[in-house]
């Protein structure tokens, strides 16, 4: 029996919605890719930004050095703007998703649909123990395992919570597995891409929270000998740096855990797709060694170029990201339309 022929009888995927889509979808789909890159900007930077201060944290307490509590602290005051920002950016692309993709995307959540309602809660506890962990910092310097407590909470929820988005992401675009798989938990190890997906994340909000904290400190301290500002910048660019290196490993990692269509779209298949992702490797492979010439001494103009540089190559790997999602959903698609306006 043909594939085409699996998917008419067998394939687990509803009908669209009788209402069309509300718009032209190619321009839903810019604006997806669009606003997913303006989200998870302050996505990267709200938990590595995180995950960042509480490592400071720890190290000034090893330590005993007051200049990496310090470090902790001004990071930590400004995780709160990060995440208003993220929730507020996240709003567009999580509804775009669920309009041009509401066959695939729906079932996929109700397969986790227990830890997908968690998310709330979740988000809720997290944002509160950050707001404790920032404003009890001077109150409990003598209490620092108290106040540790929280921005470790903090920061393990914020970890946990890309899995259950990247989980929905990889259900949805493998219909096949819906019978196999059923909740959270389950598909955390059915799903062939989740964990390289992670990696590459987690290696991508470093590597943007280094250059944050490289350049937030260089323009508010240009021409100043703070020894907090100083150690901020050197840090900053040796995270970039570090987890720009692992994420050129991670990229390879997961495209090889992908479906054998989309690999072989990406490694010949297809020109475009082939021509996208060599230009998105090469770029990276740039920035890795135009960041490891800046760890070596500060240059205005070369982080100017590794910022863009890295800007682009954000960018690429979110144009990348929707046609990988494309090009697995079009069998599906093909199968059972979505409902467009004439």
């Amino acid at each position: 029996m043909g594939n085409h022929a699996w998917l008419r009888m067998e394939s687990p995927v509803p009908n669209d919605l009788g209402l069309a889509i509300p718009g032209n979808l190619p321009m839903f789909e810019v604006i997806i890719v669009v606003g997913f890159i303006l989200h998870i900007l302050f996505v990267n930077l709200l938990v590595a930004g995180t995950v960042s201060a509480v490592y400071l944290e720890i190290k000034g307490i090893v330590k005993k050095e007051r200049i990496y509590d310090s470090m902790a602290y001004k990071l930590a005051t400004q995780i709160s703007i990060f995440k208003s920002i993220a929730v507020v950016l996240g709003v567009a692309p999580l509804l775009i998703i669920s309009t041009i993709y509401t066959q695939f995307f729906y079932p996929s959540t109700i397969l986790i649909g227990h830890m997908w309602l968690m998310m709330i809660p979740l988000l809720i506890v997290a944002f509160l123990a950050l707001y404790v962990y920032k404003f009890t910092w001077e109150v409990w310097r003598d209490r620092k395992r108290m106040h540790l407590f929280w921005g470790l909470l903090g920061m393990g929820i914020l970890l946990f919570i890309p899995l259950l988005f990247i989980t929905n992401v990889a259900s949805m675009l493998q219909p096949e597995l819906w019978d196999v798989t059923r909740g959270f938990w389950g598909s955390l190890f059915h799903y062939p891409t989740i964990w390289q997906r992670y990696m590459h994340f987690m290696a991508a909000s470093f590597t943007m929270t280094g250059m944050y904290m490289y350049w937030w400190w260089g323009r508010s301290h240009r021409h100043s000998h703070d020894p907090v500002a100083r150690e901020n910048r050197r840090f900053g660019k040796r995270l970039a740096a570090s987890f720009t290196l692992l994420q050129v490993a991670a990229g390879p990692l997961l495209l090889l855990s992908m479906d054998a269509s989309v690999k072989k779209a990406f490694m010949g298949g297809s020109l475009f797709h082939t021509g996208l992702l060599v230009l998105a490797i090469a770029l990276a492979v740039v920035l890795s060694c135009m960041l490891l010439k800046l760890m070596k001494a500060d240059n205005r103009r070369l982080f100017v170029s590794s910022l863009v540089l890295l800007l682009i190559v954000l960018s690429l790997m979110s144009w990348i990201r929707h046609e990988v999602r494309e090009l697995y959903l079009a069998p599906y698609v093909k199968e059972s339309p979505r409902n467009e306006q004439n």
